[in-house]
């Protein structure tokens, strides 16, 4: 997955909480397209706008969740962590609902992903994640979340072993380096 990003500030001025906050979801929202169309290149089927962007809140849930783990580890305190995280959240159901009113029309397209950030957050809390990666038991969650959202019997089997070895790792990769990026 080869995608490049600007992860620099200009230097000028120190940025808010917020605005590396907005930076990162736009950052997790870029890797979570290449991703999606990286899926699709390698033959795993999308059969509508609605399907891809329920694959997409796959992306975004375990990305977030490696976004919270990521800044628990650099020993951001709980507060400014939370405060950060929900910043972070909010801005990525804010891109998913604009999306999806483009694709779908009006309704209501926030709460069912913000519902799905929830749920994914309570299965990913006991999983392995420490020295800045994602252990198999993470990854594994991972992949199994993006089975349950495959239709095809190829890509149901092997959209596990492609989570673990290589959307998980790559996507750890790329938001790692943004956040480091960033955080100067």
């Amino acid at each position: 997955m080869a995608l490049r990003m600007k992860t620099r500030w200009h230097k000028d001025k120190s940025r808010s909480q917020q605005e590396v906050a907005s930076a990162i979801a736009f950052i997790i929202w870029r890797i979570g397209m290449e991703a999606l169309l990286e899926l699709e290149n390698e033959g795993f089927l999308t059969y509508s706008n609605d399907h891809r962007l329920q694959v997409m809140g796959e992306f975004l849930a375990f990305l977030l969740q490696v976004t919270d783990r990521l800044s628990h580890e650099d020993k951001m305190d709980n507060d400014d962590r939370q405060t950060f995280i929900i910043s972070v959240a909010k801005n990525l159901v804010r891109t998913f609902a604009e999306n999806k009113a483009e694709l779908s029309g009006a309704g209501d397209h926030a709460q069912p992903l913000v519902d799905l950030f929830n749920q994914r957050a309570d299965e990913y809390a006991d999983l392995s994640f420490a020295g800045g990666e994602a252990k198999v038991d993470f990854l594994r969650h991972f992949g199994e979340c993006l089975q349950q959202t495959m239709d095809g019997e190829k890509d149901k089997y092997w959209i596990v072993q492609r989570a673990i070895e290589s959307d998980g790792p790559e996507s750890i990769k790329q938001l790692k380096k943004a956040l480091n990026a960033l955080g100067d």
